[in-house]
């Protein structure tokens, strides 16, 4: 090999080095800004917003291009009533460096829904995102898991039916692992939060891998999409989907009263099991009014699965048929809760018991009521 090869092949790795040193650094800021709207209530005090603002500068630190960084510093500075001059340059700059944030009017100090209206009787319309990621990017993506998209398909095949969910197929968005990417997925949970209205109904509906930030760590903070990089830390920090983008674009910006999260992660028959929901997760994502969170184990459990579908996934098909979609969530709820912890109990002799949280002020929502009708009418 010549000298100019060595030299080429040598120029070619520093040039590779750098890159994966660039999108390291933007994981790893990226990161940081999702570990302060994590820990940023929606009524801060002024030392929160403070607290806020010094981990935004550490992200800048990593990732002076970051421009939801620069976008999130001018709402904290908004909101604490200084620094205008600051504000100015920071909205500039995220706009230079093309803020998401900016772009979506995301603002976390934001309810949607901060109470209920009078009378929700009548369902004006209804939309739904399912997604199921079982294959991933085969270079640098996760290891497979065996049945997330099919719970999704069949799960969106159920709200489609006429005599079931009752729910426009053109109003629901079903993306599976290809398809099934953060771009998609929030390009679609933002289709959703621009049209539904408040009278609407939105189900949002997710079967993946959960990622946890560190390893003695149990909240979940990520979901892995299909083009999620998990070569290492900060690539996954990069790449995958928060759970605080998935609350924000819910709680402070979907101005549906009737909106209900359901998370099917943590799946046993993965080669590396995720995490499921941690507590936080759920509490951020009940904010406000009107918000219902299912997950299909607790923290420290697995989410086991047979017969080509998940244990939690599958009750909750079976049982919204068998109702023909006509009962209340709560009491659904509590037959799927039933059923899959004795079902898991006697078939592997584990603990496996799903989840639900819901807004201080939420509405009773029953998921087969058609567009124009009332609970009264669904009689199935």
């Amino acid at each position: 090999m010549t000298r100019r090869k060595w030299l080429a092949i040598a120029a070619a790795a520093s040039v590779c080095a750098q890159d994966r040193d660039g999108l390291n650094k933007r994981g790893a800021a990226r990161d940081r800004l999702t570990q302060v709207l994590e820990q940023l209530p929606v009524n801060p005090s002024a030392k929160a917003v403070d607290s806020a603002l010094s981990g935004i500068r550490g992200a800048l630190d990593l990732d002076i291009s970051l421009g939801d960084a620069y976008y999130l510093r001018q709402l904290c500075l908004k909101r604490l009533k200084k620094d205008e001059a600051q504000q100015s340059r920071d909205l500039a700059a995220a706009k230079r460096y093309g803020s998401e944030a900016l772009a979506e009017g995301l603002d976390p100090f934001h309810l949607a829904v901060p109470k209920l209206n009078a009378d929700l009787g009548l369902v004006e319309q209804k939309w739904a995102l399912v997604v199921g990621a079982s294959k991933f990017n085969p270079e640098t993506g996760a290891s497979p898991l065996h049945y997330a998209d099919a719970d999704a398909t069949a799960f969106a095949e159920l709200l489609c039916d006429p005599k079931v969910g009752r729910f426009p197929p053109a109003h629901v968005f079903l993306l599976t692992n290809g398809q099934a990417t953060t771009a998609q997925i929030k390009a679609r949970l933002n289709t959703i939060a621009r049209r539904a209205g408040s009278r609407d109904v939105v189900v949002v509906y997710f079967s993946t891998h959960g990622s946890s930030r560190a390893d003695d760590h149990r909240g979940v903070s990520y979901l892995y999409t299909y083009d999620t990089d998990v070569s290492s830390r900060d690539s996954i920090f990069g790449s995958a989907l928060p759970m605080v983008d998935i609350s924000g674009i819910l709680v402070n910006r979907c101005l549906a009263q009737r909106t209900v999260s359901i998370f099917d992660t943590c799946h046993s028959g993965a080669a590396n099991p995720g995490q499921s929901l941690s507590d936080e997760d759920m509490k951020r994502l009940r904010e406000g009014a009107g918000r219902y969170v299912l997950s299909s184990c607790q923290a420290d459990q697995l989410a086991y699965e047979a017969d080509g579908h998940g244990y939690f996934t599958g009750a909750l098909i079976r049982k919204l048929r068998e109702s023909k979609g006509c009962v209340q969530l709560k009491d659904l709820f509590q037959v799927v809760q039933a059923e899959v912890g004795a079902t898991v109990l006697r078939k592997h002799g584990k603990k496996q018991t799903p989840t639900m949280l819901k807004s201080d002020s939420a509405a009773e929502i029953v998921l087969g009521i058609a567009p124009g009708q009332t609970a009264e009418k669904c009689n199935g």
